[in-house]
């Protein structure tokens, strides 16, 4: 993928004055106030960004070239300190000793509730911060994320924005019956065979915005990532495909394997954005949040007709503090 443009940049200064008038509390507090927060995931992390990058005490992982596209150069090395992402991944804690952290953040989600992170951390002597972080509670998060951090004007500026784009897809999508919904597969990774389970929340936003997801799985799953075999996709033979791979969902057209399916032969199968972080699920941020409208917009076109490349700059510019030209906005939606 180029490089986005020069368009996309830090704000101007005139640009930022005028966001400053907008939400009076952003990200211009006294060195003072500025604490050493970890995120114990990854949502954790990408959530404390949106409120004040300055809060940040390091990335969970080291932070993808394209991601960094839309993260201010001065945040791009800080510590990579580890944490809960994934089988078996847990953070150095002798390293997090050393980073004189002065609280932990953790979103709480149905993928981690397993793991006792607010109990670890306990046993290390650190100030836990646990608030709920599913997509339908973003907006809570993000008030309980100010209040906790003495950033309660930004919190509710970004808490705003999620009760809207909630609120609009729902009054929508709420008035659908079975039939007006179409099937929807969300193929992943290189091959596109792994797929995420019908009413799990890593299917949340598919359902949310007004379709069926094809693959059921046993309840005792429903949490996981799976891999299928090109026959059951041959056999779901769904209305939509979404593909969170570039270099898959380019090939997909022309593919001799692929091109069997309806959604293919009638040109629908999109690619998920995924800038700076998936706008549907892994890792499962805010970022749902224009997901779930641009994918509304695709399912439902003459019921929900959403200018997405407006919204996404709206988006950008209260999350990340980037301002975006229609040239960055289409290489994001389509790259």
């Amino acid at each position: 993928m180029k490089p986005i443009s020069f368009g996309l940049r830090l704000l101007a200064p005139w640009v930022v004055i005028f966001f400053l008038a907008s939400v009076p509390e952003v990200l211009a507090k006294d060195k003072d106030d500025v604490q050493s927060v970890y995120g114990a995931t990854h949502p954790s992390t990408f959530a404390l960004y949106a409120l004040d990058p300055d809060l940040i005490a390091g990335w969970n992982t080291l932070l993808r070239d394209y991601e960094k596209k839309f993260i201010a150069k001065k945040y791009h090395n800080l510590p990579v300190l580890g944490g809960w992402y994934g089988e078996g991944f847990t953070p150095d804690y002798e390293m997090l000793l050393a980073s004189k952290l002065s609280k932990v953040l953790y979103l709480d989600n149905d993928y981690h509730d397993k793991m006792e992170i607010s109990k670890n951390f306990k046993k290390l002597g650190l100030k836990v911060i646990k608030i709920p972080g599913g997509l339908l509670e973003t907006p809570e998060s993000f008030r309980e994320m100010g209040k906790a951090f003495n950033r309660k004007e930004r919190g509710e500026a970004l808490a705003a924005y999620a009760e809207e784009a909630l609120a609009k897809v729902k009054a929508v999508v709420s008035k659908l019956n079975k039939s007006q919904k179409p099937t929807i597969y969300f193929g992943q990774e290189a091959d596109g065979l792994s797929t995420v389970c019908r009413n799990s929340p890593r299917s949340l936003t598919l359902e949310l915005a007004g379709s069926l997801n094809v693959h059921n799985c046993l309840s005792g799953m429903k949490n996981s990532v799976l891999h299928i075999t090109f026959e059951q996709l041959l056999a779901y033979d769904p209305d939509i495909i979404l593909i969170d791979n570039p270099k898959l969902a380019a090939n997909i057209p022309r593919h001799p394997l692929w091109s069997h399916l309806r959604a293919v032969q009638a040109g629908q199968v999109y690619l998920v954005p995924r800038g700076p972080f998936s706008w549907l699920e892994r890792p499962a941020t805010y970022m749902r949040l224009i997901g779930l409208q641009w994918l509304t917009g695709i399912l439902h076109p003459n019921i929900y007709p959403i200018d997405i490349k407006a919204e996404t700059k709206k988006f950008m510019r209260l999350f990340f503090q980037l301002e975006m030209t229609n040239e960055d906005v289409e290489e994001l939606l389509t790259r």
